[in-house]
């Protein structure tokens, strides 16, 4: 969708999977089309609008090397909530991962409805990284809301989802989507008291995903177990970000 005036233009797309945990309507900004002196005007005329409109929350991503977008965003009146990497399985050692799964072995099969509410236990309490985790001025109830919801979003967009059980229980899971010979991994994690289980785990699930070309995913920069996790199975880091709210 298209916000056009006389200062320029922005390219956004709205984020209802959001909205649910909000209490309100949200988006996030894709393009900004204008020059630097109309940026400003530009994005206050946007949301001056969208608050109209009942959204609530704005927010962006920028590449971490553009001074220029940063810095109109700040002047804007957003606040960075977190920094971000694109992960790829360009460097990934299959050898590593297989060895590592017949080590730990570990036993990882597909959800059933029963296992619904301990994956939305997990997604609500277990995480800690995120835009929203990260954004101080959401508080971390609606946070845990807003990763409970999307259990049930993944769910109905018909996501693959693997977990890891320990005595009948799930510990831990993984959603996924393929799209031709990609798959992205989209929501995974392991609860605390069983994360010296994680590496077996993501070999396993790793594994499971052998015959597709690339494995993708984006992470926090600030998620440090993650980035050792995915740095030890050889996987490459690259476009990092600054991501960045805007409250009405």
């Amino acid at each position: 969708m298209n916000f056009e005036s006389k200062y320029g233009v922005i390219n956004y797309h709205n984020t209802p999977w959001n909205d649910k945990a909000l209490n309100g309507l949200s988006l996030e900004i894709d393009t900004i089309t204008a020059t630097e002196s109309n940026s400003v005007n530009l994005i206050a005329e946007f949301c001056s609008q969208k608050a109209s409109e009942n959204y609530v929350l704005i927010a962006s991503r920028v590449s971490a090397s553009s001074g220029l977008l940063k810095k109109i965003h700040y002047q804007s009146g957003f606040v960075t909530v977190e920094h971000t990497l694109e992960v790829s399985s360009a460097g990934m050692s299959m050898e590593k991962i297989e060895l590592l799964a017949n080590k730990f072995p570990v036993v990882v099969e597909n959800y059933s409805e029963r296992d619904i509410p301990q994956l939305e236990e997990i997604a609500a309490f277990e995480f800690k990284h995120g835009r929203f985790y990260e954004d101080p001025f959401i508080d971390e109830s609606i946070a845990c809301l807003r990763n409970r919801n999307w259990i049930s979003d993944l769910i109905n967009q018909k996501t693959t989802i693997k977990v890891l059980k320990k005595k009948d229980r799930i510990v831990g899971f993984m959603a996924y989507k393929i799209h031709e010979d990609t798959a992205n991994l989209i929501l995974g994690g392991v609860q605390e008291k069983y994360r010296h289980l994680s590496y077996g785990f993501w070999a396993n699930v790793l594994l499971g995903l052998k015959d597709v070309k690339e494995i993708k995913t984006l992470i926090s920069s600030s998620n440090i177990d993650v980035v050792n996790l995915y740095t030890y199975f050889g996987f490459q880091f690259s476009n990092p970000q600054f991501g960045f709210h805007k409250h009405l």
